[in-house]
Formats: C-alpha cells, structure tokens, sequence
C-alpha cells in the first residue's frame, strides 16, 4: 500500500470507488452520500487544492480521502456536547472511502494515519470529522482509531435531519 496526493487522472477511480461507498451504505441502510454527493467537481477541486489523498494497492487506487488546514464553518456549533480542543488549530478529514475490492484491508485506518501524520507535520494537535449518525462502519472505525465522540454538527448550519452529523475529534 502506498499513500500519495491525488491527481486529475485518478478521479475517474475515485468516482468508482464512491459508486462503491453510497451502494454499501444504502444496503445498510444509511442515507448518506444518496443525493448525488460527492462529485467529480468536488474532487477535482480537493485535487486543485492539494487536499485529496489515495492509497494505492500495486498502483490501483484503493482509497480516497481529503485533507484540510483551515476552520470548517460548520463545526463553529456542537450540540450535545463539546471539541476535545477549543481555539486550537486543527485538521480535518472529509470524504474518505474505499473500493468494495479493498474492504478488510486496513486502508481506511492507514488513511486515517497518513491524514494525522500530515496534521502532525503541520504542528496541528488534533484531527476531526463527522459521519452520518446511522454510519456504523465509520463511526466503528474513527472510534477503534482513537477519536471520540463529541456531539452533533449540522453541515451549513441548518438543523435538520438531512444535514445533521456525528462529530468526532483525536488528539494527536
């Protein structure tokens, strides 16, 4: 497995690979990711940017995540409870999947490593996310990787159920 910086020449993988994810979330159940979200455009512009990530598997892409430095809007408010940090400078992953072929194999939990390694690299001292509440898999993994469970965020503000997330945070 190896990590690296995507490139546009990958996003034609990475869109299979998120086929792949909003399929195995509708099997289980979960509404995330059955709106259209995310897109190529999106990915294009993580690349752009220099935010989106894959692990390759003998130089297939396997799994795609995106980085990034700066404060995300939407966690500006937790309900239910707090950030394991407050003012503190942190990263935060978005958008993080793996192919159907390369489930069981780590990726997500290397994925994951390679994101606080670059945040550490960086001096941030802590990594959050979010996921949708009834995304078992992810919720399961972000706490078998050391991040804890610290209330809920609306994306954008709005507070409803389409947009309400679980949020997560790790100190590093």
């Amino acid at each position: 497995m190896e990590h690296r910086l995507a490139e546009l020449p990958d996003v034609d993988r990475i869109m299979a690979i998120i086929g792949d994810a909003q399929r195995f979330l509708n099997e289980q159940g979960v509404d995330q990711w059955q709106n259209g979200y995310p897109t190529r455009e999106i990915y294009e512009a993580d690349i752009e940017k220099g935010a989106c990530h894959v692990v390759t598997v003998d130089g297939k892409v396997a799994g795609v995540i995106s980085v990034f430095f700066a404060p995300e809007e939407s966690y500006g408010i937790v309900y239910d409870g707090n950030w394991l940090t407050s003012d503190t400078p942190y990263a935060v992953f978005h958008r993080a999947a793996v192919g159907n072929n390369y489930r069981g194999m780590g990726i997500a939990s290397q994925m994951l490593s390679c994101a606080e390694n670059i945040a550490l690299e960086r001096g941030l001292k802590s990594m959050r996310g979010d996921t949708h509440r009834d995304n078992k898999a992810m919720r399961a993994l972000l706490e078998k990787s050391g991040f804890a469970h610290c209330g809920t965020i609306y994306i954008n503000g709005e507070i409803n159920a389409q947009n309400e997330r679980v949020c997560y945070e790790k100190l590093l």
